[in-house]
């Protein structure tokens, strides 16, 4: 090999070395780009009740077991309907529940007689369907690599696909007047105008950095679960077209669903249970309680004052949050399979459960 040739090998190796070393800055970046975002933690969860906070007087530690050893609540598993696939989301609208039933697509039950669910209509989507929300006639519908499908549910028994966006790996989806928000899996946020829902105008795709599971809208703020990077982060969206990063909060566990009520955000936190979070200040979310479950907390839906968790293995689990900085398990019930969603109607609660489909337990109220 001639000089030159030597010469110019090393200046070969020379450049490799300088791309690999600028590929590896820009990655180390962008993770610390990601942390000057987050929030510290506030505190450690703490592991259940019995662990109080220091401050609690003896009197509220008495009543918090007290109140464990008989919950008010009695919960009846009184319907099953077992399906094929991976039941991963439910929603209810009026007479019907809408299952998105991972390979399986979405299935329609009419849900009108109580204990008696009738699968009325499906529509085999292209992808794996992740989530659904339904807004009037139409039913949106997170598809995994099959996209975001809007479908036309007036007749329930016959779903009509009116749009397909498949630019987009989409795991959950929430609709806001003529906005639907999508959280895409390992990116960020989607917003689309579905104003025409035949003709849905993608108005942004922000890149966030991580695995964005699922998102919620409380007025004019979205809120994200972060998934395996735990917490959520906050965006005030006034202007869909240009949302603004307000802030964020790590967790340890696994996030894949958050729920707002008033001035809380409840955090479904995995194996950490659930976490409370007073958010009245949203620049500066402060975490007021945390309570473990039995199982894993998946999802939350809150409605009145109870809180109510698919537990993975455990269930359903229901906690008072009548005062949120100290919420109390009140009732819990084992069902087969794994608990996935979680929506609240009425005095039914229904639970997406993987390994199952769709079941119904009803809610009872002991005076």
């Amino acid at each position: 090999m001639s000089n030159y040739e030597i010469l110019f090998f090393k200046k070969i190796l020379r450049l490799i070395l300088i791309i690999g070393i600028i590929f590896f800055g820009f990655l180390f970046f962008r993770e610390k780009q990601e942390e000057k975002q987050e929030v510290k933690i506030l505190s450690e969860p703490k592991n259940n009740l019995f662990e109080s906070d220091p401050g609690l007087k003896e009197e509220e530690i008495k009543e918090e077991v007290s109140f464990l050893a008989a919950p008010p609540l009695r919960l009846e598993l009184v319907d099953v309907y077992e399906t094929p696939g991976q039941a991963e989301s439910v929603f209810v609208s009026g007479n019907f529940a809408y299952l998105a039933n991972g390979f399986f697509g979405l299935q329609i039950f009419d849900i009108s007689q109580p204990g008696n669910l009738k699968l009325v209509g499906s529509y085999n989507t292209p992808g794996y369907s992740e989530d659904v929300f339904v807004s009037g006639n139409f039913a949106f519908v997170a598809d995994k690599d099959g996209g975001f499908l809007i479908l036309d549910i007036s007749n329930p028994q016959n779903p009509k696909l009116m749009s397909r966006h498949t630019a987009i790996s989409a795991e959950g989806v929430f609709v806001s007047g003529e906005y639907a928000f999508l959280a895409y899996s390992w990116w960020g946020i989607k917003i689309f105008d579905v104003f025409d829902p035949g003709f849905p105008n993608l108005i942004l795709e922000k890149d966030l950095l991580y695995e964005t599971e699922s998102v919620f809208i409380s007025g004019n703020y979205l809120f994200t679960a972060k998934g395996k990077k735990g917490g959520f982060q906050v965006f005030d969206i006034s202007n869909p077209k240009n949302p603004r990063l307000l802030s964020a909060y790590k967790t340890l566990g696994y996030v894949e669903s958050v729920f707002v009520k008033e001035n809380y955000l409840f955090l479904a936190d995995d194996i950490f249970g659930l976490q409370v979070f007073d958010i009245s200040n949203p620049i500066q979310p402060i975490l007021i309680s945390n309570l473990k479950i039995p199982g894993s907390a998946e999802s939350v839906f809150v409605l009145k004052n109870y809180a109510f968790l698919a537990a993975g293995k455990a269930g359903l689990q229901v906690i008072d949050v009548s005062n949120p900085k100290h919420p109390k398990l009140k009732a819990g019930i084992e069902l087969a399979g794994f608990s996935e969603k979680v929506f609240v109607s009425g005095n039914s609660v229904y639970l997406a459960s993987k390994g199952i489909g769709l079941q119904v337990v009803k809610i009872f109220e002991d005076n």
